[in-house]
């Protein structure tokens, strides 16, 4: 159950314009809801979720953006992937980054991205009724218009078609190249730390061993030197 719901929910999307925000404050009616509690727990809360429900409806549907529905929506999630890296990535520029605050300039391009879709899923549909129509004609000047109007039509899917392949290969090629940067940065700092670091085994620490092998040398020599001074057995006899 929850798995088709959430199939439902991804058929459509809407793509809102940045320039034209949804105001807030219909949020906040919900709220009114709750003042029928002294009535009932029950009635406040069925009123709010239903108050909620509405609002939600209505933002969705609010003026300024394009609905993105059927087969394009797969497409719109890809190029949606992408805007997000490049929004994700950007900040790795650092001082270098030109817009400071890339996400303006994302918000327009997804919009110009979703309406471009919407266009062409607007323009096949018409192709499919207008070329559906001429088939059942006969052949003649209704027809003949017809089929003008279908290539016209065609002509301007190929455009959009175009249009779209440049944009998204080109958000496609700002997120590869941010990447490159971003893993550039952080294997030029792990160098650096690397760089400063010592050597390994370049400050080794003393070794006891070393130590005691030299007493136990010089332990020895005296013993021998004690050795050759004590006298033999048979000079203590005379």
């Amino acid at each position: 159950m929850g798995r088709h719901g959430q199939r439902q929910r991804t058929t459509v999307c809407v793509v809102r314009d940045p320039r034209r925000p949804v105001p807030r404050w219909p949020w906040l009616l919900p709220l009114g809801g709750l003042a029928l509690l002294p009535a009932g727990i029950v009635a406040g809360l069925f009123a709010a979720a239903v108050l909620l429900l509405v609002v939600a409806g209505g933002v969705r549907r609010w003026p300024g953006g394009v609905r993105i529905c059927g087969p394009a929506i797969a497409e719109w999630q890809a190029a949606e992937a992408a805007v997000r890296e490049v929004r994700l990535r950007w900040p790795a520029l650092g001082a270098m980054a030109e817009p400071g605050d890339i996400r303006p300039t994302l918000e327009i391009t997804r919009y110009n991205i979703g309406r471009l879709i919407a266009a062409r899923v607007r323009l096949r549909a018409e192709a499919d009724e207008l070329r559906a129509v001429r088939d059942e004609l006969r052949p003649g000047d209704l027809r003949d218009e017809l089929g003008e109007r279908l290539e016209v039509i065609l002509d301007r899917v190929r455009d959009l078609d175009a249009q779209l392949a440049a944009r998204t290969a080109a958000i496609g090629r700002l997120a590869v190249s941010l990447d490159a940067h971003e893993r550039r940065e952080v294997a030029t700092a792990r160098a650096r730390v690397l760089l400063a670091g010592d050597l390994p085994g370049a400050t080794l620490l003393a070794d006891p061993l070393d130590e005691v092998g030299e007493r136990t040398a010089a332990t020895l020599a005296a013993y021998r030197e004690l050795s050759e001074l004590r006298p033999s057995p048979s000079e203590t006899r005379s």
